[in-house]
């Protein structure tokens, strides 16, 4: 690989390694933004909004890429997250806050765009390998997140976690726009239908909103009911007009195409599943050791034993990629699904012995982080390049959403059976209900390997798409 490509690549990585900071860096200061703004609620919205405007804007952006060019819509949608970290870096008001994390989530943006751009100016056999990078990458900023952030909540106020935000984005802004080559885009040939690009946004919205309320209200909810319906309306009507568009501004379609519909589908299985290793493991290493289900390890302890399996992972990514390169789009998510879910089924011998969980954790992190550099990969080979950020993009929405889903669905199953603690009143999972939850995660796992059988070889794709 040329020296250029890799100062593309550093450049990308830098960009989202700033991006993942200011998505999870919030994390660590939850304690401190409930007492800051009075309840757990108001706090939660700040994780909550910033979600919801970054997996409905992936969508439009990575397509506005495509169209208006990938590295000037990069750099808009870096600037509206500078503005937005600055916002709540300056003010203590809590609806100013909330806007500032609200306008923060176009940062999101990033995954789909970088990908888009990876492909655009990189030789096609290094892409595997480079996707498999910004891949990994998202771990790099996930533990500067919490490591960087929880020294900056503990030694300072909270507002120097939107401080550093703010410098961090500006150095990506800075190293985009100076080391990323520009392209032109590909605009579309039919002027562009704005009503059918805007209508997914207030679509996921309505449904992100509703799996969010369904948390505390509970999916017979009037209100979750109602937001859920109205944005499956809301999708029905962009769904009707795009299919009925002779050039769509989202080609429905395209999506539907045979390998692209399975990336999709991998994704949301391990979405709904191993992509809720933090929650599990978190929960399984702080519960005490009398429920015969635990290790009794204080948050500290518990955050520290999952490091190693993060370090280990930043190879996972390359690695996918240099497996498809070599031996083609399936090896890699089958070798992946079946060590995830190998990992999973030795998690059901409740093991106590700290080093064998963190062995445990980078087996199922290894096999995790493989198979979502594989899922960009099949999708990025199986689509035109001047529509690469749209799937991609499409991609992340329901990834997105399948994971807030996932999260809720393990939370019941780890309630299954729950025991009360001794000194009273607190209920906390059983050995019951992990091994509900962690069988049912094995086996979406598993169901992940076994879907790539029918994706279709790479040189089928290159037929099908002349």
């Amino acid at each position: 690989m040329r020296s250029s490509h890799w100062i593309i690549i550093g450049a990308l990585l830098i960009a989202e390694i700033a991006a993942v900071f200011e998505t999870t860096m919030i994390y660590v200061a939850l304690p401190t933004l409930i007492r800051e703004f009075g309840d757990p609620i108001s706090a939660g919205w700040l994780v909550t909004a910033h979600g919801l405007i970054g997996t409905s804007v992936a969508l439009m952006a990575g397509r506005l890429g495509d169209i208006y060019g990938r590295k000037r819509v990069l750099l808009v949608m870096l600037s509206i997250a500078v503005a937005g970290s600055v916002l709540s870096a300056v003010t203590s008001d809590y609806m100013l806050v909330l806007l500032g994390r609200s306008l923060q989530g176009c940062a999101t943006a990033l995954i789909p765009l970088s990908i888009g751009i990876i492909r655009e100016v990189l030789p096609k056999e290094q892409v595997p390998v480079a996707i498999g990078l910004m891949t990994t990458g998202q771990g790099m900023g996930t533990a500067t997140g919490l490591v960087l952030g929880g020294w900056l909540i503990d030694n300072f106020p909270w507002h120097s976690l939107f401080v550093v935000s703010a410098a961090m984005l500006v150095v990506a802004w800075i190293v985009v726009k100076l080391l990323i080559p520009a392209t032109k885009g590909t605009p579309q040939r039919t002027p562009i239908d704005w009503v059918e690009g805007i209508l997914p946004v207030p679509g996921i919205s309505a449904l992100l909103l509703g799996i969010s309320f369904s948390k505390d209200n509970g999916w017979l909810d009037g209100t979750v009911i109602g937001l859920i319906v109205l944005g499956f309306a809301i999708i029905a009507l962009w769904a009707r007009r795009s299919l009925a568009a002779d050039e769509p501004f989202i080609n429905l379609r395209l999506l539907a195409s045979r390998n692209v519909a399975l990336a999709i589908g991998i994704a949301v299985l391990l979405s709904l599943g191993t992509m809720q290793i933090t929650l599990v493991f978190s929960a399984y290493a702080q519960n005490p050791l009398w429920t015969a289900a635990g290790m009794g390890l204080s948050a500290t302890v518990a955050g520290l034993i999952k490091l190693p399996s993060n370090v280990l992972s930043f190879f996972a990514g390359p690695f996918s990629g240099w497996l498809q390169q070599k031996r083609g789009i399936r090896l890699p998510i089958l070798s992946a699904g079946l060590l995830g879910a190998a990992g999973w089924l030795a998690a059901l011998t409740f093991p106590t012995e700290v080093l064998f969980v963190v062995a445990l954790l980078c087996v199922i992190s290894f096999g995790t982080t493989m198979l979502n550099a594989a899922i960009p990969n099949v999708v990025v080979a199986s689509v035109p390049e001047e529509r690469t950020s749209e799937a991609i993009g499409a991609l992340s929405v329901l990834r997105g959403m399948a994971q807030s889903i996932g999260s809720q669905v393990i939370a019941v199953m780890l309630t299954v059976g729950a025991l009360v603690t001794p000194e009273g009143g607190a209920r906390i999972p059983s050995a019951k209900g992990f091994t509900i939850t962690m069988a049912t995660i094995a086996g979406l796992t598993l169901a992940a390997a076994v879907v790539s059988f029918l994706l279709r070889p790479d040189d089928e794709v290159e037929q099908n798409r002349a």
